[in-house]
């Protein structure tokens, strides 16, 4: 059975002798899919819900009927109870993934401490040094997991102050300078001086900036080229995050951002859709070209 969306109803009226004479678009999908029109009499004579089959299943709904004149005509909504369930439930995470997140912080920020300081005092032993980087790199991919969750939770608030996007562009080479080393990626920043600040949230800028880079690394296995680009072009801060990957299909594109989509072995699948959710937050757009064995371009606007 294909149902509602979760925030829709569907509306029929009916006549004073049970004959349906109008259904919305919704109403027309639950008509042509399930014997819902057979039932239409009986829940206007008191039924407060109903069971509609199809498809080898049937999903619940509450029905409420108004009657608007002295005649019989009566408006019949229907609601998908299922979904309204689903929207309390989210709403009920998205509540409390901030605690959730603030409890899990604090004990991956103690472990990261004492791993760099057990990391610092193993000199001469590099075998038991890199093991503890790769656990530290861990705990940060962990973090990053956590941050991405509570942004697509709608979970944090954002503070905006005036920031400099080229400083947090640069900040966010700097700190992603080693990664690329590591992984024999050639980085090129080419950050125009004359960007200005605007009103920001820099805390989840530089997340949607990072997933960017994470992202370019990921696609250059092999090493390559990482160029992140930004100039002032039409009254808007131009961003360009670009990799010599392996570039995503054309038939992919459209479904990069759409939450949990992932062609990857690992990984949650919503670093992007938290990406867009980020720039759409400070009214921007995000879009994506690419080509498979020449890399992916990443264009954010900003408005100033």
């Amino acid at each position: 059975m294909r149902q509602l969306s979760k925030a829709d109803k569907a509306v029929f009226i009916i006549n004073d002798s049970g004959e349906l004479i109008h259904a919305d678009e919704q109403a027309r999908t639950l008509i042509s899919e399930t014997d819902v029109s057979e039932r239409l009499s009986a829940v206007a004579d008191g039924s407060s819900s109903i069971l509609l089959s199809g498809r080898g299943a049937e999903v619940p709904y509450s029905v409420t009927c108004r009657h608007i004149q002295e005649n019989g005509i009566r408006v019949i909504i229907f609601e998908d109870v299922c979904g309204r369930s689903e929207l309390i439930r989210l709403a009920s995470i998205g509540s409390i993934m901030p605690s959730i997140a603030h409890e899990m912080r604090n004990p991956l920020t103690g472990i990261s401490v004492l791993l760099d300081d057990i990391h610092d005092r193993l000199t001469g032993k590099e075998d038991e040094r890199r093991l503890i980087r790769m656990s530290i790199a861990e705990i940060e991919r962990l973090e990053r997991m956590l941050n991405d969750a509570l942004v697509y939770s709608g979970g944090g608030s954002s503070v905006m102050f005036d920031e400099n996007i080229g400083d947090i562009l640069s900040e966010v080479l700097m700190l992603n300078h080693k990664l690329c080393t590591v992984n024999r990626i050639e980085v090129h920043g080419d950050i125009s001086p004359d960007i200005p600040e605007i009103l920001a949230d820099g805390g989840k800028l530089r997340q949607a900036f990072h997933n960017l880079i994470i992202n370019a690394v990921e696609a250059m296995p092999g090493g390559g080229n990482l160029t992140l680009s930004a100039y002032v072009s039409d009254g808007k801060i131009n961003i360009h995050i670009k990799d010599t990957g392996y570039g995503i299909a054309e038939e992919k594109l459209h479904m990069i951002f759409e939450p949990f989509f992932t062609d990857k072995s690992e990984g949650s699948g919503i670093g992007l859709s938290v990406v867009r959710e980020i720039i759409r937050m400070h009214g921007g757009e995000i879009s994506v070209r690419s080509e498979i064995g020449k890399g992916t371009d990443f264009c954010i606007t900003l408005n100033i």
